[in-house]
């Protein structure tokens, strides 16, 4: 037996616990945090430099994606805290390959949609002495990222704060679970 039958016309969401998901963005903030730590930890030690080789990209990118669709089912079945029109998670060009000056505030619920139809993904990262460190020991990554992908006929490009993500994704869940 179904456990309680849709009926027509009536919102049934989805039931999201916020907690996994606040987590989550509390671990995006330590990783982007100790970036530049556990690189030069990873200057001594081989294993270190393969873990986050290996896990920072795919595990910030996995926590993006989770927590940017929970958001957007949340956006979708309620209005949304009311000082998201204020949540600037970084810069929106719409048109960056034609119009690159043209810049826009990326929003909470827009830096969700861009993370999720974003075709490509491109980390900040700083390598040390580049000129001379062709390996590229000791490269960490900043706490920005740049998306890109197409709407209609437009390439936008997107420049991503994690921190600021975090900080007002957490606030959406609390909000959300009032």
């Amino acid at each position: 037996m179904e456990e309680r039958p849709y009926l027509p016309g009536a919102k049934q969401g989805h039931a999201i616990e916020r907690g996994p998901f606040v987590l989550d963005l509390y671990r995006l903030i330590c990783m982007v945090s100790a970036s530049r730590i556990v690189a030069r930890h990873g200057l001594t030690s081989s294993t270190i430099a393969m873990m986050q080789g290996g896990f920072f990209k795919t595990e910030v990118t996995r926590i993006l994606i989770s927590c940017a669709a929970g958001l957007r089912i949340r956006f979708d079945q309620s209005q949304g805290p009311t000082d998201e029109q204020k949540a600037d998670c970084g810069k929106l060009f719409p048109n960056w390959a034609t119009d690159p000056k043209k810049v826009e505030v990326l929003t909470l619920r827009e830096a969700c949609n861009k993370i999720i139809h974003a075709t490509d993904i491109r980390f900040d990262v700083v390598i040390p002495d580049a000129a001379i460190n062709p390996d590229e020991e000791g490269a960490y990554y900043l706490p920005q990222l740049y998306l890109y992908g197409s709407k209609g006929r437009n390439d936008w490009r997107a420049e991503l704060s994690l921190i600021d993500f975090a900080r007002w994704g957490s606030a959406a869940f609390r909000w959300f679970a009032l």
